[in-house]
């Protein structure tokens, strides 16, 4: 009877020690509220910022369709115009909660400052004119075989040609600066051959004078190399007359290069283009001053 009574004495204890008290609990407390502001950096770049309330400590941002960003504080470069789901979530010791909404983007951005765009433009601006050398214009066969090339007088022999400028930048635009004069041939009227003032490139032909266009770096794939594609009427490099699959007497809409070389010497890039232009290729070898 007494070793019953113990067993039940010490029992009691044990289950009495294991119960929790309510001044044990932690009280993880309430949810954060999420909410945020946004602006406008530029017309391709948002600032959202964290108006959350509740104390977070983890601020997480998803912009449909272009990524995932961590902070209190982001900046988001979207590039190409659309409408854009936004959803922002925030994360304290209570839980989370999260604030959605939308940007518009009224315009497509550059294209990245990376590769091909990045030599063009060393993520700033950079002027590329036909190289001072002997083979700065090429054009043979599509097996290599040459039919003409300049020698190396061709700067002197043809200044109105070697003195043409073409200015790349980070923001798409190509920036081409005949410096007053042209290379005039039959094909599109001037006879004899030789350099005449930009200034008699009249009617359609004018869109070849001194002007902004824009530019494209069409990416690499199995068949091709990287190309560069000219936009916008009377933009080319090299010779005026020179197109994809013909030569041209009047100017046209875009012409686009499969760029078959870069290279840097001295601090001075050196870029290689090839067009074919129907019955054979055409190279342009141009080069950039440090």
């Amino acid at each position: 009877m007494f070793k019953n009574i113990l067993s039940i004495i010490v029992l009691s204890v044990v289950v009495a020690s294991c119960d929790p008290s309510e001044a044990g609990h932690t009280e993880l407390g309430p949810l954060p509220d999420a909410d945020y502001t946004m602006s406008y950096i530029d017309s391709n770049t948002v600032d959202l910022t964290s108006t959350s309330t509740g104390d977070p400590f983890l601020y997480s941002w998803e912009v449909d369709g272009v990524g995932t960003f961590t902070g209190e504080n982001v900046q988001v470069f979207i590039g190409s115009m659309g409408v854009y789901d936004i959803k922002h979530t925030v994360f304290n010791q209570g839980g989370s909660d999260s604030a959605t909404g939308q940007v518009e983007i009224y315009k497509d951005g550059p294209p990245p400052c990376v590769g091909a765009v990045e030599w063009l433009t060393e993520c700033s601006e950079r002027t590329w004119k036909l190289a001072p050398q002997a083979g700065a214009l090429w054009v043979g066969s599509d097996d290599g075989q040459q039919w003409w090339a300049i020698d190396g007088n061709g700067a002197t022999d043809r200044p109105c040609t070697f003195n043409d400028e073409w200015t790349f930048k980070a923001n798409g635009d190509m920036v081409y600066n005949s410096n007053g004069d042209f290379w005039g041939e039959p094909i599109f009227g001037f006879s004899p051959e030789g350099c005449f003032p930009e200034s008699d490139l009249q009617g359609t032909q004018s869109a070849w004078q001194s002007g902004t266009h824009g530019f494209e770096i069409i990416p690499a794939n199995a068949t091709s190399p990287d190309q560069l594609k000219l936009v916008g009427t009377g933009a080319f490099l090299g010779l005026h007359k020179v197109a994809n699959n013909m030569e041209i007497s009047q100017p046209i809409s875009s012409i686009t290069y499969d760029i078959i070389s870069m290279t840097e010497i001295n601090g001075d890039r050196y870029m290689e283009v090839q067009i074919d232009y129907g019955p054979g290729l055409w190279r342009f070898t141009l080069y950039s001053e440090s």
